[in-house]
């Protein structure tokens, strides 16, 4: 069909809409269901208002504060169930009785009945967006609300009201331009475009509800049930887009025919995005890193926190958020502290004097060690006499953690422990030795005396001011 054909049925179609809203009963429904609309919106702002004037500690969020009883979370929960659930309450009261007023006076009113389920809808998109608050940050299902399930009630609503005005299977079928003699119909560009959007949205979401519910409820491992729900996620996009693409016709001959030309310019652009890419799955496939784990990467130390298909994210100790393209990880090698064992060894180095016997030594450093709450029983720590010398004794302590993150914070924890038992044990620390010479033109001047060579020593060290 030529393109201004299919245009023009579509502007014939759509040109049934105008003639349904001029009708005079439709316009009065129309008026009473936007002032319902407006009623119901300040009643719930005057309940909403009184109820944070009357509990003022119960308001949004705070059934997840901690040390709060349970009586106090349930009844902080109902007060939010009921201020979601307030302005579409509302609009059915006020809706069902202006429908029962016009059927009494024998006027029109199927409008009225049709906007009832939209009511209907939305109250069960708010009291599920209020259930969602248990299971994650207010923030994500914010987010959720305003970018997956509100636009989808949006989209929803509007596709039964063209419904209602118009034969929706016939204005999909509108054919809108031919490519290569395969024509492409609205409805597949809605799909390509909507649907492909709610599709990837909804993967995400039902992802993230998944891993919330199976860390909480189960002991699975935290990092490997993300990775492997991302793969899935990838796996469920790709399985939209290749549906999109036999919604729009177009084939395997068909793409290679659009795409030859910019194949060669593209390729070039594009083979980085591809290596990326492909260095993703196959780390998802292998789990060989996956969040959570603690690897060192430019000799920093960093917590993964997201495995994407084309980028790893990770954070640092000091809270830098860093984003490393995938093929970095098969191109450069990497330490990981969790690919098979959490456990790890942070060797802690101990100087002292050699008056103090090495199996007194050994220990203080073994109790300091094994009082710490963060190091392991098991392996025990253990203490190695590295080497002695000129008044000097070298020992090393090794702790074992299953947090590698932790091992700054721990090795300076029992360095000040080790201080306070070596002052509780008598045990010194090394002193530096001096050795000074002096010329023998002193001696033979007659300075041979001790406190004579010291006077003469301070007197040309200089002093500081203060």
């Amino acid at each position: 069909m030529p393109h201004n054909t299919g245009i023009g049925e579509l502007t014939a179609i759509l040109g049934k809409i105008p003639v349904f809203l001029g009708r005079p009963a439709v316009q009065m429904q129309l008026f009473l269901i936007a002032l319902i609309a407006c009623l119901a919106w300040f009643g719930a702002e005057s309940i909403w208002r009184w109820q944070h004037r009357r509990f003022p500690r119960l308001g949004v969020g705070a059934f997840r504060r901690p040390n709060r009883t349970r009586r106090a979370l349930l009844r902080a929960y109902a007060l939010e169930i009921a201020n979601s659930a307030t302005f579409p309450i509302l609009s059915l009261l006020f809706l069902e009785a202006t429908r029962q007023v016009l059927v009494l006076q024998g006027m029109t009113s199927g409008l009225l009945g049709k906007v009832s389920w939209i009511l209907w809808a939305f109250l069960a998109l708010q009291l599920g967006t209020t259930l969602l608050y248990a299971f994650f940050e207010r923030a994500t299902v914010r987010a959720y609300y305003l970018h997956l399930l509100l636009p989808l009630l949006c989209v929803v609503v509007t596709l039964k009201i063209l419904d209602n005005l118009t034969d929706l299977q016939q204005l999909g079928e509108v054919v809108l331009v031919e490519v290569f003699s395969r024509p492409v119909t609205l409805g597949a560009v809605f799909i390509a475009t909507v649907g492909l959007y709610f599709w990837t949205d909804a993967a995400h979401f039902v992802q993230d509800l998944i891993y919330q519910f199976t860390v909480v409820h189960t002991k699975a491992d935290p990092g490997g049930t993300k990775a492997a729900l991302t793969l899935i996620r990838y796996l469920l996009v790709i399985t939209g887009v290749v549906y999109v693409l036999s919604n729009l016709q177009l084939g395997p001959t068909t793409l290679a025919a659009v795409t030859g030309g910019l194949s060669v310019g593209v390729g070039f652009g594009l083979r980085e995005i591809l290596s990326n890419f492909i260095s993703g799955a196959l780390l998802l496939l292998e789990q060989s890193l996956h969040p959570g784990d603690v690897i060192q990467v430019n000799e920093e130390i960093s917590v993964v926190e997201d495995v994407r298909m084309r980028a790893t994210i990770v954070r640092t100790l000091n809270n830098d958020e860093l984003v490393i393209p995938n093929q970095t990880f098969f191109t450069a090698s990497f330490k990981t502290y969790t690919g098979s064992d959490k456990t790890v060894r942070v060797p802690i180095h101990v100087r002292t004097d050699c008056a103090t016997a090495p199996a007194e030594v050994v220990r203080v450093l073994e109790q300091c060690a094994r009082s710490h709450p963060e190091v392991l029983a098991d392996p025990p720590p253990t203490v190695f006499v590295l080497d002695y010398g000129d008044n000097v004794a070298n020992f090393q302590l090794n702790v074992w953690l299953d947090n590698p993150t932790l091992g700054p914070q721990v090795c300076s924890d029992i360095k000040l422990l080790v201080w306070d038992a070596f002052v509780a044990n008598s045990i010194d620390l090394p002193t530096p030795e001096m050795h000074l010479h002096f010329p023998h033109n002193l001696v033979r001047g007659g300075v041979n005396t001790t406190a004579e060579i010291r006077h003469l020593y301070f007197r040309s060290v200089p002093v500081a001011d203060g």
